[in-house]
């Protein structure tokens, strides 16, 4: 019997397909998850511990590659590169922000907010914020939970929603390959049915959904396609 991998550490995706997938600007993913140089500097990657001449993404980097795609702006990533390391430490995880612990722990979001300070990162890319209540998480960190389910508080996570406006709509390592599916059904299959002329209600009976759900697989569907 082989060893078996950890969720995290399977390998799901292309990084034209991880761009595609959370709508980044084409080769971001893999700047982000591999390091790049640029004028004659190089890089190092933020979500990887070391670069890799591997061309796939495992479902830990996928997840955290979700969490930095909050920020969606010009701020440079490699500057969370040094909280990130401080977190691998602490947690002794590869993917520390793919756990739910340190954005749904107490304990957790203090470790955040100490990583921030201790490796001196930059206010706009904080996770948490101190408070008199003790370390809260900022609107980005909020939203990325949102979209993130885990088991229990201190799990990794299991899928991920593709976008707030079609939560029926989710990326599962477990089911077709990772790739956006309404209730195990891909939302590609649903969508093109839609635009090919069946209605709405014939193809959600037919997979036994609700229309709403086939509904948000074409809106996801076409979102996509704006973004490319």
């Amino acid at each position: 019997m082989g060893d078996v991998i950890s969720m995290l550490d399977r390998p799901v995706y292309q990084y034209a397909e991880v761009d595609r997938l959370l709508r980044l600007t084409p080769g971001t993913a893999k700047r982000w998850i591999n390091g790049y140089q640029r004028d004659g500097r190089w890089y190092e990657p933020v979500i990887r511990e070391v670069t890799s001449d591997s061309t796939w993404v495992t479902w830990g980097e996928f997840t955290e590659t979700r969490l930095l795609a909050e920020f969606r702006s010009s701020i440079p990533m490699i500057k969370l590169r040094p909280a990130v390391g401080w977190l691998r430490e602490r947690f002794d995880t590869p993917h520390p922000l793919a756990f739910a612990r340190p954005f749904l722990e107490p304990d957790g979001r203090e470790l955040l907010l100490a990583a921030q300070r201790e490796t001196g990162v930059d206010e706009e890319l904080w996770l948490a914020v101190p408070s008199a209540q003790g370390a809260l998480l900022t609107a980005t960190s909020r939203r990325f939970v949102q979209s993130v389910h885990y088991p229990d508080t201190v799990g990794l996570s299991e899928y991920v929603i593709a976008d707030p406006a079609t939560p029926h709509v989710v990326f599962d390592p477990r089911q077709r390959q990772g790739q956006p599916t309404v209730n195990g059904i891909r939302a590609e299959t649903l969508a093109g049915l839609v635009a090919g002329g069946e209605p709405i209600d014939f193809v959600a009976s037919t997979y036994d959904l609700a229309a709403e759900q086939v509904e948000q697989a074409v809106a996801y569907e076409a979102s996509c396609r704006r973004a490319a």
